[in-house]
């Protein structure tokens, strides 16, 4: 008699299953048909590694010279892996001004309408940055050779 009680998630789980395979049958999967490959096609591509790097300077670039002081500071420590609390403590300041910094603040009176935020900036920026739309072109080029 089994008086183990079920848990929620015992619905919602993948029961995963292992089987013995052959070596050979194995090494009939070379690094370009492997799963790894199939999942991440995008694993190593030197001219990918070379566009995301030119893609990261123009992003701070742009944080650089286009954000405010404050949304500079908070963008650095957000990309260094602080939370917003974490920001919030070490700049004296609310979370929710953090957040404020980052996401624009809400006006409730004219239907919810957003004003404000690094985010916000940032996506309006490189919509019209002709540098950075070219290295986004170029890596979904190098993304379609691919697949």
């Amino acid at each position: 008699m089994n008086n183990k009680r079920q848990n929620r998630s015992d619905r919602y789980q993948y029961i995963l299953l292992e089987t013995v395979c052959s070596n050979e049958m194995l090494e009939s999967f070379g690094n370009e048909d492997s799963i790894s490959a199939r999942l991440n096609p995008f694993e190593y591509n030197e001219n990918l590694i070379d566009l995301e790097e030119q893609l990261k300077k123009e992003f701070w670039r742009v944080v650089d010279t286009l954000l405010t002081a404050r949304q500079r500071e908070v963008i650095r420590l957000y990309a260094d892996g602080y939370t917003q609390m974490e920001i919030a403590k070490m700049l004296d300041v609310n979370q929710s001004s953090i957040t404020k910094s980052l996401n624009g603040n809400v006006d409730y009176k004219n239907g919810k309408k957003i004003y404000g935020g690094a985010r916000k900036k940032i996506r309006k920026i490189i919509e019209n940055d002709q540098t950075i739309k070219d290295i986004l072109r170029r890596i979904q080029e190098v993304r379609d050779e691919k697949w």
